[in-house]
């Protein structure tokens, strides 16, 4: 419960200070230079990401692996039982093999 009261005072502070008077669309930069647009809601959002993330970059998740749907199944052997596959088979696999045994039947074009 103190970890979420430290949290909700770091948030309320972060926020007060983005809470400050605001000339007309918060324009900073001197008057001889074009004004700058300054996005205090987009600050937020990254120091708050920032907060949560830390200095993790992100992972590519991509792998390469071997389809769970065997080169030769048919129809009738995925599909004409009950029975729960063996393990999952990821949606994309599925509607390509669907796709691929629709195109054969002619029922997809």
């Amino acid at each position: 419960m103190e970890n979420s009261a430290v949290h909700s005072q770091r948030s309320l502070s972060s926020i007060s200070t983005l809470n400050q008077p605001l000339d007309s669309y918060s324009i900073a930069g001197s008057t001889s230079n074009p004004p700058e647009l300054v996005n205090r809601g987009l600050l937020l959002w990254n120091q708050t990401r920032q907060q949560w993330f830390g200095n993790k970059k992100p992972q590519n998740k991509t792998q390469v692996r071997e389809p769970t749907i065997s080169w030769n199944a048919t129809y009738e052997s995925l599909l004409g039982s009950n029975k729960p596959f063996s393990r999952p088979i990821p949606l994309a696999e599925m509607v390509d093999f669907l796709v691929d045994v629709w195109e054969q039947e002619g029922l997809y074009d």
